[in-house]
Formats: C-alpha cells, sequence, structure tokens
C-alpha cells in the first residue's frame, strides 16, 4: 500500500553486517523516511526469555492530551518511579481496550479516545540493555561512525540505548532525532507499537505546517519541535498535502528511522522497546547543519573537530580490531 513504509528480511549474512545492511536498506526505501526489519528465522534478543525482568522506570511521566479536531499538545505529569511489576499491573488493566482488535480498528480508537484517561508511560528509562551481550544488533555494541567520532563518551539515549516501557495509548509526539541521526527501536515483546513517519521530502512542508497551527509556541522557541509535545493526526496532515507512512511494529521487529524523518506513534497494550541514535558514514554533514532547541538545558550538541579527528584516527588505524563474534545459532 502507497501508504505503508518499506520491510526488509535480511538474510543471516546480510543480517551480519549491520552498518552496510542499513545503507542497502536506506537506498531502497525511496521516499520514506522509516523502514521495517525482521531479524532472519532464529534470531533471539534474548535467549532466557523475558519473564523475570527487572526494569527500574525511573521517570514515568502522565500524557495529558489537550487540544481539538486532530490538532493536540502533550503535557507531561511527573509521575513516581515504578518497577516493572506494579507497572505491568496498571497497563495490564488497560488493555481491554484493543483486545481482538485489527490495526485500524486500534488506530481509530486512539485518536477516539486521545483526550480521555491519560495513560503513564515510561519513556527514557535508563535500566540496562534488555539485549544479551553477544546478540547480534545488540542497540550498545552498533559501531557505527557515531561510536567512531563520540569513543569513548557514552551519552544516555543518544549511543547508550534507552529502555520505554508503554501501555495502551501511551504515546510519542512528532519529532525528529537530535542532531538529525539515525535511530532503531526494537520491540523486545508485548502489544505491538503502531508508527507514523513524514516523508522526509516533506519534512519542511510540515515545520511550516506546525509552525502556523502552534504559532505562539513557534515565537518561543523556533525549534519547539524538539520538545516533543506536539501531536497532529494523520488525517489532518493528509489534507494538507504531507505525505505520510504507517507501519505496525510486532514484538521482534526492528524500526530504522533515517535523518529528517518526522515521526509519532503509540501503543496498544503493555509493551517493552529500547532504542539508541547511530549515524552512518556521510551523516556528519547532515548533523552539522541541524538546528537544535536554545530553551532545553539538556539539548545535545557535538564538538565537531574532536569528532572528526576520531574518525579519521579511527579509519587510518591499520590494526582495527576483529569484528565481534556473533553467537552461533543452535
Amino acid at each position: 500500500a502507497r501508504d505503508l513504509c518499506p520491510v526488509f528480511q535480511p538474510t543471516w549474512e546480510e543480517f551480519n553486517d549491520f552498518e552496510t545492511y542499513i545503507q542497502y536498506v536506506e537506498s531502497q526505501s525511496g521516499p520514506s523516511g522509516m523502514a521495517k526489519i525482521i531479524p532472519p528465522k532464529g534470531f533471539k534478543a534474548r535467549k532466557r526469555g523475558y519473564k523475570n525482568i527487572d526494569i527500574n522506570i525511573s521517570h514515568p511521566v502522565r500524557q495529558e492530551v489537550v487540544g481539538f479536531a486532530g490538532v493536540y499538545e502533550v503535557l507531561l505529569v511527573s509521575e513516581k518511579p515504578m518497577n516493572f511489576k506494579s507497572y505491568k499491573k496498571y497497563a495490564e488493566s488497560r488493555d481491554h481496550n484493543t483486545e481482538n482488535l485489527d490495526p485500524d480498528q486500534v488506530e481509530k480508537n486512539f485518536w477516539k479516545q486521545i483526550r480521555f484517561n491519560a495513560p503513564v508511560y515510561g519513556a527514557d528509562s535508563n535500566s540496562a540493555s534488555l539485549f544479551d551481550e553477544d546478540a547480534p544488533w545488540h542497540l550498545n555494541h552498533l559501531d557505527t561512525e557515531l561510536e567512531r567520532g563520540l569513543a569513548p563518551h557514552k551519552l544516555l539515549g543518544i549511543n547508550e540505548s534507552f529502555v520505554y516501557v508503554g501501555c495502551w495509548k501511551s504515546l510519542f509526539c512528532w519529532h525528529k532525532e537530535d542532531l538529525d541521526l539515525y535511530s532503531i527501536n526494537f520491540l523486545h515483546f508485548g502489544k505491538p507499537k503502531f508508527w507514523y513517519c513524514i516523508d522526509p521530502e516533506h519534512a519542511q512542508k510540515f515545520e511550516r505546517f506546525c509552525s502556523f497551527q502552534f504559532h505562539d509556541n513557534q515565537k518561543m522557541c523556533k525549534d519547539f519541535l524538539r520538545h516533543k509535545t506536539t501531536l497532529i493526526s494523520p488525517s489532518i496532515l493528509k489534507n494538507a498535502g504531507i505525505s505520510i507512512r504507517k507501519m505496525v511494529q510486532n514484538p521482534g521487529e526492528f524500526m530504522v528511522i533515517f535523518p529528517h524523518g518526522y515521526h509519532s506513534g503509540f501503543n496498544f497494550g503493555l509493551n517493552c522497546a529500547e532504542a539508541v541514535n547511530f549515524a552512518l558514514p556521510g551523516w556528519v554533514n547532515i548533523g552539522k547543519r541541524a538546528t537544535r532547541c536554545l530553551c532545553q538545558p539538556d539539548s545535545v550538541s557535538i564538538d565537531w573537530e574532536t569528532f572528526e579527528k576520531n574518525i579519521k584516527r579511527k579509519r587510518s588505524d591499520s590494526t582495527s580490531k576483529k569484528p565481534r563474534k556473533l553467537r552461533k545459532l543452535t
């Protein structure tokens, strides 16, 4: 369908070289700002499963949606820290909303119920990665241009993964990644995640539309979309001539977002995902041009001189280390 993003199913040989494969995926994704990747048969991020996981949700937020007619702002209200057991109980009490419904009906219900019964989202939880240390595509071991440039530094949520624990109707607002980086999201377990993404060639059109709709916000901060509080329904955007794609991500699947890909979405129910940013060769010029919000103290920035020196040094290092061994499948 025209409004779905591309889906890829790599062989094991393709899957074993992350950077090369993502370059291929991007080259084959046409105008789409995102792609779904279904790992080869037998892939397991965590061999022992998720039965006894212990996730500390240190900064859960209640997402209060205000607005009308498909144009909304999300107010984030801090909640007390929770452990996974208590969040699971809370989330499962809401799951009846999506039982036995197809994705189209779930999507309709989401937009119908958007302003009622505000969800609590366990976003940006800095729990340890849920991947096995030797798992292919471990999000903290991708070793892309971003790691080479930042080494030895780790920036939480940038090149060190965040864990996200969601419930029905918990959502993420329209945004691009910090520094217009790439991002990758893996759904470990639970209910699906619904994604929207604007074609990068329509990014500026989308920005102009949002500036018109949120004139006061734009006056206060020209990069207000980086605050991640803007939510606009796909039907409104389509009517404005903005090209948008959608996709359902199931457990065990990866979603990749390309630079300039504005994306948003929501969760079908209790689930757990993990995400991180990365970069491919050639991204540096994109990153240098990226605008950043100056009104938030934690706005991400990079020392470009050091970053590029690190990359040059790694490239000229003839004694580059051998690739990490991937575990054998049994």
